[in-house]
């Protein structure tokens, strides 16, 4: 009697539980883990979906970073290329300045190259990680098909068992324990089919942002190689230019080097018919220990000089003011630092560096001794042709600062930052006078032959902080 009642009462208050209940028995081996562990790990899972796009959007904004780079450095490769098409056609043209145009864009191209292959290889990595992401995706995919297919085949076994009522179920268990059990294992297969549900939802929104992170990659992967195939295409026109330029250099020193070699053959020619080499030699020699001399003289006094130097560029600027339109119309005949060629004519008949002409005095260069060296370019525009002042200074020097060792007449002017030029081999009748103040395109003497000379010429040298410089260097 007292078991029927304890039954009846548990009757009734499973009635009232399992109303709401619709399950199954479980089934497979889906249920036998934990379910929140489960689905712990799978938003886990969700969490390193995202994070991934996040990294492969930081990728992304990097190429689209280099791809601009790259655009940038093709820009600045091809106005470089401009510049020296337009220099070595110019008739004009000198190898070295053309050699070293040609050097810094071969330069430029090799950086460029490096930049394009870097960009291939992250284009590449980017490529592997995008496969990796469709690999995970198919993964996950067949993950999501089991966890769907396990949580149809529930809710199907769920609908049959609920064709049975909670009364049937009561009644047909052996005792009250047992009835116990089969109600709380319906519970507990509520909660796991639960837990199951909810994976199925975070495995679809993971699913769904690695889709996003896919496409997204697949779309600017292909930008990234189409942009990259251009640039490639452009580098390799640009290279075959740069070929071509190369190959015209080449004549070009060839040319270069005939018409040195004629230069000093004259001047060889011109000695020998003057006679008594050696003694000419020697006295060239004297000289220009004399002329390293008054350098250092000239040097020490540079300092004493920098407000005169100052009240020089003052009165520069203010010349500049009212020779603007002038120096409009004739800016190619100014350089960038402001000098200008001391003659008019521009016509050079011996260049700056080692030489074979024997009259010209040893010198050591960059280290490098050689036997024989002109420091300066020598131009003749005739005798009496007046010469300028190559840019605003100070008259440190005129008349013969050299004699005895050297008869000729010059001119020397210091400039600011540290820079001489020297005028020589004028007539002697010098017009400026040392501490004297001269502006560009102010005629400090004409040309002569005195000194050491083989003919009416002027001998102009620039000397930065004790040595002699290319005075191409500074010149338009």
């Amino acid at each position: 009697m007292r078991r029927r009642s304890h039954l009846a009462v548990t009757l009734v208050a499973l009635l009232t539980v399992g109303a709401s209940i619709v399950t199954t028995t479980p089934r497979g081996s889906a249920l036998a883990a934990d379910p929140q562990h489960q689905l712990a790990a799978t938003q886990a899972q969700l969490a390193d979906a995202q994070a991934a796009r996040e990294s492969l959007q930081a990728q992304l904004d990097q190429q689209r970073v280099r791809l601009a780079e790259l655009q940038t450095q093709a820009s600045t490769l091809a106005s470089a290329l401009d510049v020296a098409r337009a220099q070595l056609a110019d008739v004009s043209a000198q190898y070295d300045q053309v050699y070293g145009l040609l050097l810094g864009v071969r330069r430029q191209v090799e950086a460029m190259r490096a930049r394009l292959e870097q960009l291939n290889g992250q284009i590449a990595q980017l490529d592997a990680q995008l496969k990796q992401v469709a690999a995970d995706i198919g993964r996950r995919t067949l993950e999501l098909q089991g966890r769907e297919a396990l949580l149809q085949e529930h809710l199907r076994s769920a609908y049959a068992e609920s064709q049975t009522s909670l009364l049937e179920v009561l009644l047909s268990a052996s005792s009250l324990d047992d009835a116990t059990t089969q109600m709380s294992y319906l519970l507990t297969v509520s909660e796991q089919d639960s837990a199951l549900a909810e994976q199925i939802r975070t495995i679809r929104s993971e699913l769904d942002t690695r889709r996003k992170t896919l496409d997204e990659g697949r779309r600017a992967l292909d930008q990234a190689r189409l942009e990259a195939a251009a640039q490639e295409n452009a580098l390799r026109l640009r290279e075959g230019e740069l070929t071509k330029m190369e190959a015209q250099l080449a004549a070009l020193k060839l040319a270069a080097d005939q018409k040195r070699a004629e230069q000093e053959a004259a001047l060889n020619a011109s000695l020998q018919a003057k006679g008594d080499v050696e003694a000419q030699i020697a006295a060239v020699q004297r000289a220009a220990a004399a002329q390293e001399r008054l350098v250092t003289q000239l040097q020490n006094q540079a300092a004493a000089l920098q407000a005169q130097i100052d009240e020089a560029r003052r009165l520069a600027e203010a010349e500049a003011a009212r020779r603007r339109a002038a120096a409009e119309a004739a800016r190619n005949a100014i350089s960038a630092s402001g000098f200008q060629w001391p003659e008019a004519g521009r016509n050079v008949t011996q260049e700056w560096g080692p030489t074979s002409f024997v009259l010209e005095p040893p010198y050591t260069y960059q280290g490098t001794y050689y036997a024989h060296f002109h420091a300066g370019i020598d131009m003749s525009g005739g005798c009496g042709t007046p010469l300028m002042a190559a840019k605003e200074g100070v008259v440190v020097a005129s008349g013969q600062p050299l004699y005895p060792f050297d008869s000729g007449y010059g001119v020397v002017i210091q400039h600011e930052g540290g820079i001489q030029t020297w005028y020589w081999h004028m007539q002697p009748r010098v017009v400026v006078s040392p501490g004297q103040i001269v502006l560009g395109g102010t005629v400090v003497g004409y040309e002569g032959s005195t000194g050491n000379s083989t003919g009416c010429h002027l001998h102009f040298a620039t000397n930065l902080d004790g040595v002699w410089e290319n005075p191409r260097n500074w010149l338009p």
